[in-house]
């Protein structure tokens, strides 16, 4: 039996990204992202790793303190870009694909957030972000020791959409495409509309036009689901709209001989958020009428599962095969992240990589008959594997060890699928790990892990936090009710201006199964906890139900009417989620299911954590919780962590990560364990 999971086990998770094919077919390019203790922050290389019959080990390519990001081939195979802020700004910087010195080869100034090589390797397009003005003057005075310097500057807000979570206060200058010599670095601005921002952009096949994303409305901030692909020459010009529907469309390629666009996406622009799937569409390049192509398939096209090592990864764009036949896309279909492709004669879906796990992001050899992928699965949160097309020849063949060395000396928790029916009869799927080591006949206490999104899923992959609490002695029990991802459009959507109907039922039922299927749960000792939505949940639930003995609930919504008036794109919320211009329509409707309506029935002891960089579910949320338990004198505890967003649980500083699985894990043995005594531990004060 190996040795328990640990809190600080984050500093051995290696979690690789990209999944990038070389020209050549016999190398994989990836990115593998790892917690640092001495710089106390997560930092991102890039590896090769040999494939279909290369014997090349898996070999870094870039090393030292800055973090590497989307990494591509060039076109003949000889070179690799990607993007890194080892300049201090965000650069595109190349490397000999045999290895050698990198160098930096734009300097514009700002942030380069994404590129693309032109088709014959000459030009490079990227979309980049200037560096606002008093930010470039701070910097200045920084350098020349001048007092003030890291002071902030008063911040004059003129639009609707000023702030983003995990990026603070944004820019002031657009994102615009700029066209690059792959050789020189010297670089020519191609769009300049100063009322619009672009990305994701891609040269035709023929190398003379370039299709990005973008919202050309008259209010991109208000109406944010309108997003459109737009061509313009590759020499400059003016940009034209490639008709669709109105809805926004996110990741595209090009078939191979140009003359089609396939690309993922939603035809109501003013649907209700989390009412549709994304789907996978097929357009003339120069714009026409879509056809859907998975039409039979009543399943999401984009990746949304998630967990604490990866996030939600990605979706990488719909990959054609050589002839144009094909398309292979992603589905997220029942707790995995599979590669599908369908035939764009027959417009017939069918399952190419299914496995149970996730893919992270992959590359499929057409030629050979095989895909590669950055896989995750329940015992390891990342490895390059590559796997023939379904009925083809050869095994599965892992080519990395990222994480299965240190992982065979762990005990890892099996995890139990299990489905429960709520008591309108739906079904629920969900899972059960249990303690590693439990004795038989000894009870054990249990926590209900509720998922953020909540359009999103808990998948078959490796999560720490939840391995954590199975390792010290808990039950962890995790589904995906109503409004998760990976299942109909009818789950997906049936709670939508309804959270705390449907989902609690569901989540109830299944609690109850798992205890009818479990008999060494202890049921009076449970606990809730859940982050984001999962956290609006675990505070619905206290105020709905006395059977949970502990509560943890993570950058949480307490109050429906300020969070839409203080999130990120709150502003949005009403019309998306309601129908509603503004939050003040109807008032009533958001505080009826904001978890403070019933903080007369809260008497759970709860942990409120929050982060203060928060700005999807702001810090306020929580301060109003807190004030509220407190004054009532219900048993709570508030941790604050400085300086993260939202994500911080899967890539916030890992010291701070290590602090919060420790005060989680202190709080529910405080009341599962020691009858709400103090076991000495972190987090437990009162």
């Amino acid at each position: 039996m190996g040795s328990p999971i640990r809190p600080d086990d984050i500093f051995r998770l290696r979690q690789p990204f990209a999944c990038r094919l070389s020209p050549g077919g016999d190398r994989v390019l990836t990115v593998v992202s790892q917690p640092d203790r001495e710089q106390l922050k997560n930092v991102a290389h890039l590896w090769v790793v040999g494939v279909g019959g290369n014997p090349l080990p898996p070999r870094q390519f870039t090393h030292g303190k800055h973090s590497e990001s989307n990494p591509r081939w060039s076109p003949d195979g000889k070179s690799l870009a990607f993007l890194s802020g080892r300049s201090g700004k965000g650069e595109i910087w190349t490397i000999p694909a045999d290895g050698g010195e990198a160098r930096q080869l734009t300097k514009l100034g700002g942030s380069v957030t994404d590129f693309e090589w032109s088709p014959n390797g000459k030009k490079i397009v990227a979309s980049f972000t200037p560096q606002d003005a008093d930010a470039k003057e701070r910097e200045e005075k920084k350098k020349k020791g001048e007092p003030g310097a890291d002071s902030p500057t008063v911040r004059n807000i003129s639009r609707l959409f000023y702030k983003l979570d995990g990026a603070g206060f944004l820019p002031q200058g657009k994102t615009h495409l700029w066209l690059v010599d792959a050789g020189t670095g010297k670089a020519k601005q191609l769009t300049k509309d100063d009322d619009f921002s672009e990305g994701n952009a891609r040269f035709s096949p023929d190398g003379r036009s370039i299709v990005f994303l973008s919202n050309r409305t008259s209010d991109p901030d208000r109406f944010m689901d309108r997003v459109d692909l737009w061509r313009i020459p590759a020499r400059g010009g003016r940009p034209q709209k490639i008709r669709k529907f109105d809805g926004p469309a996110h990741d595209f390629s090009f078939s191979p001989d140009g003359r089609w666009i396939a690309f993922t996406g939603t035809p109501e622009p003013d649907a209700p958020w989390n009412s549709r799937h994304t789907k996978l569409w097929l357009i003339p390049a120069a714009g026409g009428r879509p056809v859907e192509l998975t039409k039979g398939l009543d399943r999401s096209c984009e990746n949304s599962a998630i967990n604490d090592t990866f996030g939600i990864p990605p979706t990488p764009p719909p990959s054609w095969s050589p002839d144009g036949r094909w398309i292979a896309f992603v589905v997220v279909n029942e707790g995995n992240a599979e590669v599908w492709r369908v035939s764009t004669r027959d417009r017939r879906p069918e399952p190419l990589l299914q496995n149970p796990g996730v893919v992270i992001d992959f590359a499929v050899d057409w030629d050979r008959s095989r895909i590669h992928s950055s896989w995750a699965d329940a015992r390891n949160p990342g490895e390059i594997r590559t796997d023939p097309f379904p009925g083809g020849e050869g095994a599965p063949l892992v080519h990395s060890k990222f994480n299965s060395g240190w992982l065979k000396k762990k005990n890892v928790a099996e995890a139990q699928e299990v489905w429960s029916r709520s008591r309108d009869g739906h079904l629920v799927q969900g899972w059960i790990l249990r303690p590693p080591g439990l004795r038989k006949g000894r009870k054990c206490p249990a926590v209900l892990y509720i998922h953020g999104g909540p359009a999103t899923q808990y998948s078959r992959v490796f999560f720490h936090e939840l391995q954590l609490l199975a390792a010290k002695g808990y039950a962890v029990l995790f589904c995906n009710p109503r409004a998760s991802t990976g299942y109909s459009e009818a789950h997906l959507a049936a709670c939508v201006g309804r959270w705390g109907g449907k989902d609690y039922d569901d989540l109830m039922a299944f609690t109850d199964e798992c205890l009818r299927l479990a008999p060494e749960i202890d049921r009076r000792r449970l606990g809730v906890a859940g982050g984001s939505y999962g956290g609006f949940m675990t505070n619905w639930i206290v105020g709905h139900t006395p059977r949970f003995s502990a509560a943890v609930t993570s950058r949480s919504i307490s109050n429906f009417l300020s969070f839409v008036g203080s999130s990120d794109f709150g502003y949005a919320w009403p019309k998306g989620f309601f129908g509603h211009d503004t939050a003040w329509t109807d008032p009533k409707k958001y505080l009826a299911m904001s978890p403070l309506a019933s903080l007369n029935k809260m008497k759970t002891p709860m942990l409120i954590e929050h982060q203060e960089e928060d700005h999807r579910c702001p810090m306020e949320q929580a301060e109003q919780l807190w004030s509220a338990l407190k004054w009532k004198g219900v048993p709570v505890e508030f941790a604050r962590y400085p300086q993260e967003p939202h994500g911080m649980s899967r890539g916030g500083r890992p010291d701070r990560r290590i602090d919060r699985l420790e005060r989680i894990v202190g709080w529910f043995d405080r009341w599962l364990k020691n009858g709400g005594r103090g076991t000495g531990e972190r987090g437990n004060g009162s």
